[in-house]
């Protein structure tokens, strides 16, 4: 497809996802002008609620694909922490691995014939993350560049689709997202009635000006995503955001905290040491963490951890 028959087609799912009625409806309309964007073979598009993916609408899919897509197999598999830590629509070509290294493509996309397939993320205007839209084809020439284009230009419009569907209530909620106040001299205080774990508050504390964290509190079941925000206000030094989130890439807490000595330059000797464990266990974690990364060494391992906040605050 040209640029111009591009353009025609992103303005017709902008169209579909502006309109009035439910969000349903129009996520079905978007789906459908998209097909004429990119010729697909199953395409889905699922919000984030704080804890899972739920399906806003779909084509095409079998059952067990969208269970896949939109469950934890996803979460888990190194080819979503790539297209989530990129921010933008990525295409199994665009990968920095070959497509046989995700668990997903081998077991559940590539034996119903797909050869292509892309994901784009959406986010909302406060850079909180608001669900995606996956879709496969049968054509390894789709999608081609110019609809990748057109994908990322009109995201901000399938957001305001996903922000119309939360019909249905998180599926964890004794675990909202919440705000902590840290003060110059480091007391924490959040910022809504709630019955907020010491552990949270301590991760708080420690995450100062680090891009983020994760902190696992005993009885939950998912980690604590932990963000800075910057504050105006006198005598309040950051506010963190916390949230329940699955860690990119799957990755364990063992493996993050390994990530976590990664980042800070420490050797294999060095994490073994502070986590009392051996080289070796070290050495094995380290591996497994390169490979649901999908990088290729510790240095790119350690960017990652540090640009996107994949650390152990506690």
């Amino acid at each position: 497809m040209g640029w111009a028959e591009a353009s025609r087609a992103a303005g017709r799912i902008a169209a579909a996802c502006s309109a009035t009625g439910p969000a349903r409806t129009r996520a079905e309309h978007a789906l459908a002008e998209l097909h004429a964007l990119v010729p697909y073979t199953g395409a889905s598009l699922a919000r984030w609620n704080g804890t899972r993916h739920v399906l806003v609408a779909q084509a095409g899919y079998q059952a067990q694909t969208l269970a896949d897509l939109n469950g934890p197999v996803y979460l888990r598999d190194p080819m979503w922490h790539v297209t989530s830590a990129r921010r933008v629509p990525t295409r199994w070509q665009d990968l920095p691995f070959p497509a046989e290294r995700s668990p997903l493509y081998r077991e559940s996309l590539r034996p119903h014939g797909y050869r292509e397939g892309m994901t784009a993320p959406f986010f909302r205007p406060d850079g909180g993350y608001a669900g995606m839209l996956t879709l496969n084809t049968d054509s390894a020439a789709h999608p081609d560049d110019p609809a990748v284009e057109v994908l990322r230009l009109v995201s901000p419009r399938w957001t305001t689709v996903l922000a119309g569907s939360g019909d249905e209530p998180p599926a964890d909620p004794e675990h909202q997202p919440l705000r902590i106040a840290v003060s110059n001299a480091g007391d924490c205080t959040a910022l809504r009635a709630a019955q907020v774990p010491d552990e949270l508050l301590e991760a708080a504390r420690r995450l100062r000006d680090r891009a983020g964290g994760f902190a696992w509190v005993p009885g939950h079941r998912l980690p604590w995503r932990l963000r800075g925000e910057p504050s105006s206000s006198p005598g309040i030094a950051s506010v963190v955001r916390c949230e329940p989130a699955p860690v990119p890439g799957g990755l364990s807490r063992r493996e993050v905290e390994v990530l976590t000595g990664l980042a800070s330059g420490a050797s294999n000797e060095e994490i073994a040491r502070d986590l009392h464990a051996s080289r070796r266990t070290v050495s094995t974690h380290v591996e497994h963490v390169l490979a649901k990364l999908g990088v290729r060494s510790r240095t790119e391992a350690a960017v990652l951890a540090l640009r996107e906040g994949v650390l152990a605050l506690l």
